[in-house]
């Protein structure tokens, strides 16, 4: 409802050199840990309190936690994947 139409346009992508989800803007929220400006009389209509462009903690961590989680499901056995193919490249990612 604040959002400007800028914070709408954004990228997400993945580096992976470093296995990083990355993308956004300085007007989009990004997580569910963000509040959108109100106040018109601040100034802060329209405008995220804490921008989450580049590589947000809250989507790293539960990243990290979800890829932990599958490595040792599939070390143990029980599940039969060991990694995704990912991207046009077809990166092999492993979980562990």
């Amino acid at each position: 409802m604040q959002m400007k139409d800028e914070g709408f346009n954004i990228d997400i992508n993945v580096d992976w050199s470093t296995g990083l989800i990355f993308g956004g803007n300085e007007h989009n929220c990004g997580t569910w840990q963000d509040k959108m400006g109100e106040s018109e009389k601040a100034g802060t209509k329209g405008k995220p309190g804490s921008p989450r462009d580049g590589a947000p903690v809250e989507i790293t961590g539960l990243l990290k936690s979800t890829l932990r989680w599958l490595n040792e499901l599939s070390s143990t056995g029980k599940f039969p994947f060991k990694g995704v193919e990912a991207d046009s490249k077809f990166y092999i990612v492993q979980y562990g």
